[in-house]
């Protein structure tokens, strides 16, 4: 069943890859102004006609867009993204070199946003309409609706300028994600708290944990036992959907804190109209969002054996209806 998931997400992967793949293309074509212009400086200098021509012709800039759609997609079924037109590498060089401090702070992100959201979720549940309870709720009511890039502006102006204790930009150390991290992870680690927070009293309020408590079983025990599971479930659901607004907010971040990942490098390319790498970095980031809620389909069919037995139930009932078996 879970072999059939994966081939099934695969194939999920493929399609969607494909239109986002076009729908990038179309939208480069369609954006004013002509990547020569940027190759060759044109604004700065005086390049003849025949110059122009030949670099339209080296870039394969002088066919139909009909035909260069066509030849790079037969590109990028080989894996080759091309080459930029920046730079004169091969587009699939660039982003391994700065895919990893994406990665980095989105895997960060989601790390803090656990080890934040779920306690503090607990206890305003455990803790329901006490100052506590309430407190949790102000804070997460007021953190949710901040910006990250606003949060990250306020952190480049009290910690790096102020106060000089973190780098304000680049990666010289560990200590250049700690304001990214921070900044992108309160919001998410909010609206978490308080999803995990109104899962928990639903599931207390239920009559299998009122049968756990007459027969004798501790809260703490009824909590990790009957209720941490089925609570975590929809959190895992949320996050697999949210990994996109993430990888979002990772581009405007990384431009804010001058990080040298692929968000960083995908706007300077826009700008440079480099169309090899802004498709072949839409794609990754496309390719990292599917995978993301690829493996959080995995972890529910892991941790709810319910949902394994529905789906194969319902696979059952297709087959039966077209008289397979």
């Amino acid at each position: 069943m879970i072999l059939k998931n994966i081939l099934s997400r695969i194939g999920q992967m493929i399609i969607v890859l494909f239109v986002l793949s076009t729908i990038t293309f179309i939208l480069m074509k369609l954006t004013p102004g002509d990547p020569v212009d940027k190759v060759l400086h044109l604004d700065v200098a005086n390049v003849s006609n025949d110059q122009i021509e030949e670099t339209k012709e080296r870039l394969g800039l002088n066919q139909s867009p009909i035909v260069q759609y066509f030849q790079w997609l037969g590109q990028i079924v080989q894996l080759n993204f091309g080459t930029s037109y920046q730079t004169g590498e091969p587009v699939i060089k660039e982003l391994v070199f700065y895919t990893p401090p994406t990665v980095f702070i989105a895997v960060l992100t989601i790390i803090v946003v656990f080890v934040v959201a779920l306690p503090l979720g607990i206890v305003a549940a455990k803790y329901y309409h006490t100052w506590l309870d309430t407190w949790i709720r102000i804070l997460t009511s007021f953190t949710v609706s901040i910006p990250s890039f606003f949060l990250g502006t306020i952190f480049i102006y009290v910690f790096a300028q102020k106060l000089d204790v973190l780098p304000s930009s680049g990666l010289d150390s560990m200590a250049g994600y700690i304001l990214p991290v921070i900044a992108l992870s309160i919001g998410m680690s909010a609206y978490y708290v308080r999803l995990m927070r109104s899962t928990l009293i639903e599931l207390y309020n239920s009559k299998e944990v009122e049968a756990a408590r007459l027969r004798g079983m501790s809260e703490r025990y009824i909590l990790w036992k009957d209720l941490f599971k089925p609570a975590i479930i929809p959190v895992i659901t949320v996050l697999g959907m949210s990994v996109g607004s993430l990888i979002g907010g990772t581009v405007v971040i990384e431009n804010l804190f001058g990080i040298p990942g692929v968000g960083h490098f995908l706007v300077d390319s826009i700008r440079a109209r480099d169309y090899p790498v802004v498709q072949g970095a839409v794609i990754m980031i496309g390719f990292f969002v599917v995978l993301a809620n690829t493996i959080s389909d995995l972890l529910l069919l892991w941790l709810d054996p319910k949902r394994r037995f529905n789906r194969t139930k319902d696979a059952l009932k297709r087959h039966q209806q077209d008289g397979e078996i």
